[in-house]
């Protein structure tokens, strides 16, 4: 079992659409990525250390479910995690009208480092406020 502490990243990507691009951009993070291939994986791991944010990849409403959201936002003390899911702009997700209230917005592909930095950065300012 994975030994996990408070201040990580954690992605869940079942169909590993992006571990390589997560991975290429760990080293030049503040905190550690975890990538979770499942959402019992993800939740198991919410359980043992609460992570500065969630990116929840895959441009299906069942990747981001608001039921998978809401539980995921439960786990977390104060609710303080920021939860953000990862589409696609060919595809974009946000205008279904399924709204999902337990995301905090968002993110379009690709990736970047500059982005990623900002939403930590976001992400701390958020914990720090809620006094998580």
């Amino acid at each position: 079992m994975i030994s996990i502490h408070d201040g990580y990243i954690l992605v869940l990507d079942p169909e590993h659409q992006e571990i390589r691009n997560i991975h290429a951009m760990e080293a030049d993070l503040p905190y550690p990525v975890l990538v979770a291939q499942s959402a019992e994986q993800a939740i198991g791991w919410l359980r043992q250390g609460q992570p500065c944010l969630v990116i929840l990849v895959g441009n299906s409403r069942q990747a981001w479910s608001s039921t998978l959201a809401r539980h995921l936002r439960q786990i977390s003390p104060n609710n303080a995690v920021t939860i953000v899911a990862l589409t696609d702009s060919a595809s974009p997700q946000w205008n279904h009208t399924e709204d999902v209230p337990e995301l905090d917005g968002f993110l379009v592909k690709p990736l970047s480092l500059d982005i990623i930095r900002s939403l930590v950065e976001s992400a701390q300012a958020r914990q720090t406020w809620q006094g998580a």
